[in-house]
């Protein structure tokens, strides 16, 4: 891709030049003409990629040309007036009287082509440049360049010996290790397989390296003993820390409102803090972040740097991307790879955490017809792209695509992972785009005995409910509780179904009164295990034998259910 920066006299094209230059790995050169860019004996080839900065509009329009659908225009806005202050700022008298007469002659003659990105060049360097990726990313750039292995297609078995090969090559390409903080999810990921590679780290790293393994626990309740044991066999329980997400963290930085504003289309007017766990800056040769890229309610694919940011961060970030991606409206975003949050997540990745020395080892799984789960790619790199070339083969693998919406669903939740509907309500955000107005969700939820995974976010969801966005919001603006707590009012939203369906809880230490004041149906355990066994039912569509047809889904973290007009042309 040729990337073209244009705009007046210091607008900052060479600032924005070389910054895109240094994030996404690619050369940098200022152009006055064609003649530039073409091989040379000292330049004998034309990068694939190349960022050039060119001061008129019709120079870049010719580029435009040239490389056709290749080319994307950056155009910097900037008014006369600012133009001619930054002039008398950085220039004497008499050099500035000649500035300002050329600048004069450029406004005349510039004008940004009508095919080009504007950003205005008032905005901080920073989220100039960070806007600017962002659409790039859009354009299909891949985002950055310190891409380690992507291996994986939609018909791979990746088995315990090729995972370790892969585990293998990257230790190679990292080099010596001495001190490695491994951050991995939490046992609400238990079928991620980032136990395993975990595991596979920790056997080779320790060997030489003082490991320490920090669970990307976000909002959720620390692990147990038994939990470590069973998700990281090998692993000594001695190496685990637990994040507390509301101490123990760094302020890197903020997310300007100016962004959000951005990227939620005028609808969300706050900054956000950016904060990490302090053990991340404790002087790591390395940080690992394994995870699994999986269609996700709040970011559209999980992973990546929601791991990082999100599952080690601080209440500030929690609350304000869920409540963005609420916002935004989870439909939108599910299954994709762009969303308002992942613009979040990346800018802090790009400008506020770049110190960070994190690598991300990220899995794309799926669950077979006989109930196997098996993983089929596997995808390492230092910067943005491992997720870029992953995320399609997440669409591959755990999008199941209807031609017409589905009337009733059954949704099993494993009592071993599923202990709250703050995660078992992933039974509702997955499924709700493939069930029919006025359908019915059944959740069987042997193992849900409370609602929120923390005491406090608890108490909000008996006394608020599942009622729908627009009391959600009513209840923001009422309730000073709820509104300091933007990711429970995110959860209220993401687990109504707005009225468009029936959601259905049988739960075994729920009473039916608790059940129904949040507003759900309430079934009886005992009876819908016996009508719904989910050891006789097979994943999809099953008929009963008083011939009720009901979809069965296993496990509704691993895939994302919906209609295929809802994803045409989308990524």
């Amino acid at each position: 891709m040729l990337i073209v920066v244009t705009g007046v006299p210091r607008s900052g094209k060479t600032t924005l030049g070389s910054a895109l230059s240094r994030r996404l790995g690619v050369p940098f050169v200022e152009a006055a003409s064609l003649s530039d860019l073409r091989p040379s004996a000292a330049n004998p080839a034309t990068p694939a990629a190349q960022v050039v900065a060119v001061s008129t509009s019709s120079l870049a329009a010719e580029l435009v040309q040239s490389r056709g659908p290749d080319a994307c225009v950056i155009a910097l806005e900037l008014s006369r007036e600012e133009a001619e202050r930054r002039i008398r700022a950085t220039s004497a008298d008499d050099a500035a009287s000649e500035a300002l007469a050329q600048l004069g002659r450029a406004f005349d003659a510039w004008r940004p082509p009508a095919e080009a990105f504007v950003v205005a060049a008032t905005l901080s360097s920073t989220e100039i440049v960070e806007r600017a990726i962002r659409h790039l990313v859009r354009r299909g750039h891949p985002g950055g360049s310190r891409l380690h292995f992507a291996e994986g297609a939609r018909n791979a078995d990746f088995d315990s010996p090729k995972l370790g090969e892969l585990v293998d090559e990257l230790l190679k390409k990292l080099g010596p290790l001495r001190r490695v903080l491994l951050i991995p999810p939490d046992f609400t990921r238990f079928h991620s397989g980032a136990g395993e590679l975990t595991s596979l780290l920790y056997a080779r790293l320790a060997r030489q390296a003082t490991v320490e393994v920090l669970p990307a626990l976000g909002t959720h309740a620390p692990m147990t003993e038994a939990e470590i044991a069973q998700m990281f066999p090998g692993v000594p329980s001695s190496c685990f820390r637990i994040h507390e997400w509301r101490s123990g963290l760094t302020h890197l930085g903020d997310v300007p409102a100016s962004f959000v504003r951005a990227v939620s289309n005028e609808m969300l007017d706050y900054s956000i803090r950016c904060e990490v766990d302090a053990r991340l800056l404790a002087g790591w040769d390395r940080i690992i972040s394994i995870g699994q890229l999986v269609p996700h309610e709040v970011i559209g694919i999980a992973s990546h740097d929601k791991n990082i940011f999100v599952g080690t961060g601080g209440k500030d970030v929690i609350d304000r991307t869920h409540f963005l991606g609420a916002v935004c409206g989870m439909e939108s975003v599910m299954g994709r790879a762009h969303s308002p949050v992942r613009d979040v997540l990346r800018y802090m990745a790009g400008s506020l955490g770049v110190a960070l020395p994190i690598t991300h080892l990220l899995s794309v799984r799926e669950r077979v017809q006989s109930g196997k789960l098996v993983t089929r790619g596997l995808f390492a790199g230092d910067d943005f792209a491992c997720f870029t070339a992953g995320a399609p083969l997440v669409q591959a693998c755990n999008l199941e695509l209807f031609e017409k919406p589905l009337k009733k669903v059954v949704v099993y939740l494993d009592p071993s992972e599923f202990k709250s509907t703050w995660l078992g309500n992933k039974a509702i955000y997955r499924t709700r785009m493939a069930l029919a107005d006025q359908g019915e969700l059944i959740v069987i939820g042997p193992g849900i005995a409370r609602f929120g995974e923390d005491p406090d976010i608890d108490r909000l969801i008996r006394r608020h409910g599942y009622h729908g966005t627009p009391r959600t919001l009513r209840a923001v603006r009422e309730d000073p509780e709820l509104a300091t707590s933007l990711s429970a009012a995110a959860h209220l939203i993401h687990g109504s179904s707005e009225g468009r369906f029936r959601v259905a809880y049988a739960c075994g230490a729920l009473s039916r009164e608790e059940i129904g004041q949040v507003g759900y149906d309430a079934y009886d355990l005992e009876n819908t295990l016996e009508r719904y066994d989910p050891t006789r039912l097979r994943p999809g569509m099953n008929t009963l034998a008083d011939g009720e047809e009901v979809f069965f889904v296993p496990n509704p973290a691993l895939g994302l259910w919906g209609l295929r007009r809802q994803f045409e042309g989308t990524i």
